[in-house]
């Protein structure tokens, strides 16, 4: 997005020197409320990243520039914003929380063949998150991870767990399969509350065949 004509309204009169240099003048204190989520990829990264989700209440539009993130008068890094308008969402990411515990159990895999006349390789791959909120207020979290896709249709994935034709009992998770072919887990996540979010899958391919597994990230 480009804003081809933007103009603010500076709140009090200054003094711009006319040296050829770049000032900073404060076009405004702008106050906007946050909803805060965690993202986490336990394929990559054994850690919760924090998220700010904001909405522009304000009647100014937000310029595409860099940007300082505090927490509690604390920096914590920096980062840049794209072009915001009047009414619009933006994130920005605010660094590892170790409040929430994240274990990636090893993946477990296992080969085998089946049939009598028609013989198959089936390959069936198991691995297990699990995620724990030591913090003392509640929090969302999305976990992600790949679910498998072949292009070739002699070779079948099937996804085993979670079962997405099945509407989880537990109210505060949610599951969908994204249309980039990765699980998405949503989970609502009590002070001192935990989750356990089981993977597994197989693949099944003909017995006169070899496949190669590649990991696309």
């Amino acid at each position: 997005m480009s804003f081809s004509s933007t103009s603010f309204t500076i709140p009090r009169r200054s003094t711009i020197d006319a040296d050829g240099k770049p000032h900073k003048l404060t076009i405004g204190v702008l106050d906007l409320v946050s909803t805060f989520s965690y993202t986490i990829v336990p394929k990559l990264s054994v850690h919760a990243y924090l998220k700010a989700s904001t909405l522009n209440t304000s009647d100014k539009y937000l310029l595409a520039g860099p940007a300082s993130i505090f927490m509690n008068n604390n920096f914590v890094t920096h980062s840049s914003i794209d072009n915001v308008c009047i009414g619009d969402t933006f994130d920005l990411p605010l660094g590892i929380d170790s409040g929430i515990k994240v274990e990636y159990k090893p993946v477990k895999k296992t080969n085998d063949t089946q049939g009598i006349i028609s013989k198959t390789h089936l390959k069936t791959v198991r691995h297990e998150t699990h995620i724990t909120n030591t913090k003392t207020n509640e929090v969302v979290v999305f976990v992600y991870d790949q679910f498998p896709l072949s292009s070739d249709e002699k070779i079948k994935v099937n996804l085993v767990h979670p079962d997405l034709r099945r509407k989880d009992t537990n109210s505060h998770n949610n599951i969908t399969l994204k249309d980039t072919n990765n699980l998405e887990w949503k989970c609502v996540l009590p002070s001192r509350g935990e989750c356990r979010l089981p993977f597994e899958y197989t693949v099944e391919w003909p017995y006169d065949k070899e496949v190669e597994f590649k990991e696309e990230l």
